[in-house]
C-alpha cells in the first residue's frame, strides 16, 4: 500500500489522528480577506456611491465589506448596507470576482473582490446615516447616473458600475417587452 492511501485511510479510521489534522489546517491553511461590494441600482438606473471614512486614497465608491468567517457573500452586502445606511437591497447577481488592493499606502490589503449587481428593494425608503448601526464608516453618499459620475473611482469600482448598467438595461428591456 503506497503512503498517500495509508495516510487517507488512517484519516479516515482514526478519530484523534482527524481531529489533530483538522487543527493543523485551520493553524497552518493559507488565509485570505474577502470583501464585498455592491453596484446598486434604483428605479431610475441611478447606482449608490459612498463616501467612505476608511478608504482615504480614493474616499468615493461602491458601498460594501469584509466578509465575516462562514457568511455568504451576498448575505455580506445586504448586512453591510443595513448597518451602514439602513437601507434594504435585493441581491441579482455576482458581477465579478478578482483580486484587489495591496497598492502603496491602500488601505485594502491584498485580497479577494466579489461583486454583486443588486437593486433597492423599497424605493419610499430613505437612506439614513444617523440611524445606522455602523453610521461611522461612512460620510455621505448620493444616487448618479453612471455616465455622470465626476469622483475618482478605482477602475475594478468603474468596471462593476459599467457591467451593473448593462444588467439594469436587460431588466428595463424585460419589463417593456412583458405585457
Amino acid at each position: 500500500m503506497n503512503f498517500k492511501r495509508m495516510l487517507a485511510n488512517l484519516l479516515q479510521e482514526v478519530i484523534l489522528l482527524r481531529w489533530a489534522f483538522s487543527i493543523a489546517v485551520r493553524l497552518f491553511a493559507p488565509r485570505n480577506n474577502v470583501g464585498v461590494m455592491g453596484a446598486i441600482f434604483n428605479s431610475s438606473g441611478q447606482v449608490l456611491l459612498v463616501e467612505h471614512v476608511f478608504r482615504p486614497q480614493q474616499p468615493w465608491g461602491l458601498p460594501g465589506g469584509w466578509v465575516e468567517r462562514g457568511e455568504d457573500p451576498a448575505q455580506t452586502i445586504r448586512r453591510e448596507l443595513q448597518e451602514e445606511l439602513n437601507l434594504a437591497i435585493d441581491v441579482r447577481k455576482l458581477l465579478f470576482c478578482e483580486p484587489q488592493g495591496g497598492e502603496a499606502l491602500s488601505s485594502t490589503p491584498l485580497s479577494l473582490a466579489i461583486v454583486y449587481y443588486c437593486r433597492l428593494i423599497d424605493e419610499q425608503s430613505t437612506l439614513s446615516i444617523d440611524n445606522a448601526h455602523s453610521a461611522y464608516e461612512i460620510l455621505s453618499y448620493k444616487w448618479v447616473y453612471p455616465h455622470h459620475i465626476e469622483k475618482d473611482l478605482p477602475p475594478q469600482q468603474r468596471n462593476a458600475i459599467r457591467i451593473g448598467q448593462t444588467e439594469f438595461d436587460k431588466e428595463k428591456k424585460v419589463q417593456i417587452t412583458k405585457p
